[in-house]
């Protein structure tokens, strides 16, 4: 199965946006995967009009992001603020936190301001969505807030039926034409941008929030729902400790750590698939197939924040480097191993290829204390 996993990031979404439009003009995906802001664009993709991720970005979005967001440029200037905080005099410091602390009584009026304008934000999006419509398989990361648990929203579409699958930390809700675009939204409500977001299934009501909170990239999430080849689209440039330049303000180290902790996941996952297709090689684990995972990323970061929602200009523009970045083959994260072999009875298996298993997984996590204990 061919999954699609769209990250979360904001404004930045236009990016990602634009490279899977380049993608789809080529290949075709089973399953659509997405958090936050990719929980959108997957929508647009698998329930949405034919274009519509070029008029929801060129157009929908910048030309009414003031009205459907009204709080977002007074946050956007309080980042500002505290960026600035340590880099002027002492004067201009002073300023700056003057400034933020002007922000306070907005800050805690934010509730009342999510409140006013979810039901706007449900109707825009719902005019452009169309659950009945769905026409690709969907699975949606949020976060269950209220009891503090990751969170699959899923819906198969077609033939491509999705396998039933349980994880003791993760909880699964079937979309349904009722909760469709609150799910949405509970997937994208980023903390500060949106409260979180009411959801009730079975006898049992809860509050869920951003997607990013426990799935930053859904890769873990496609594998896990049989995916087996995998095309992630990041919007952040990737980070090397020897050319990214140092960060001089908190806004400039937060970003780099959630990049740094969005790639340090990644690794971790690619390394569960590596030991996975080890496993697979070796004829340990019949009837599976191997994972390939390709990914598509900017080369430079992108020119413009988060929070710009109605800067039409720079959306247009990261949806068109979009476009050309996925125009490129994707680059490989995890090449497909030797061809599986017929798989072998488990106990040939342990008898036979068993220290060559311990070797290979001693090559793909090379820590010391993964040793042999039988």
């Amino acid at each position: 199965m061919k999954a699609l996993v769209l990250s979360g990031g904001g404004a930045h979404g236009a990016y990602e946006a634009g490279v899977a439009k380049a993608l789809l003009a080529r290949e075709d995906f089973d399953v659509i995967c997405g958090v936050s802001i990719g929980a959108i664009n997957a929508a647009l993709i698998a329930a949405g009009n034919d274009g519509a991720l070029e008029h929801f970005w060129y157009r929908e979005f910048p030309a009414h992001a003031l009205r459907l967001f009204p709080h977002v440029p007074r946050l956007r200037r309080l980042i500002g603020h505290l960026g600035a905080i340590g880099q002027g005099n002492p004067w201009k410091d002073a300023m700056s936190v003057a400034r933020t602390a002007s922000a306070l009584p907005f800050l805690r009026n934010l509730g009342n301001v999510h409140k006013t304008s979810l039901p706007v934000v449900a109707d825009a999006l719902a005019a452009m969505v169309d659950f009945k419509q769905l026409r690709k398989s969907l699975l949606v990361g949020a976060t269950n807030a209220s009891r503090a648990s990751a969170v699959v929203f899923r819906a198969s579409a077609g033939t491509n039926r999705l396998s039933v699958h349980r994880h003791p930390l993760t909880e699964y809700h079937d979309l349904t034409d009722e909760n469709f675009v609150l799910a949405l939204l509970a997937s994208s409500a980023m903390p500060g941008l949106f409260s979180p977001i009411e959801l009730t299934f079975g006898e049992e009501s809860a509050l869920y929030a951003d997607g990013c909170l426990v799935h930053t990239s859904p890769l873990g999430l496609a594998i896990d729902n049989g995916a087996t080849e995998v095309t992630v689209v990041f919007v952040d440039q990737e980070l090397d400790s020897q050319t990214t330049d140092a960060a001089h303000n908190l806004p400039q180290m937060a970003y780099n750590i959630a990049t740094l902790w969005q790639q340090r996941f990644l690794e971790y996952e690619v390394r569960l698939a590596a030991a996975t297709n080890e496993v697979v090689r070796l004829g340990g684990a019949p009837g599976k197939r191997q994972i390939s995972i390709r990914y598509v990323r900017p080369s430079r970061p992108l020119e413009l924040d988060m929070l710009a929602f109605d800067d039409q200009s720079a959306l247009v523009d990261a949806f068109e480097r979009g476009l050309i970045d996925g125009a490129a083959p994707p680059r490989i994260k995890l090449p497909e191993a030797a061809p599986e072999r017929a798989p072998v009875p488990a106990i040939a298996v342990a008898a036979n290829d068993g220290e060559r298993f311990w070797d290979s997984m001693r090559r793909i996590f090379a820590r010391p204390s993964l040793k042999r204990t039988g």
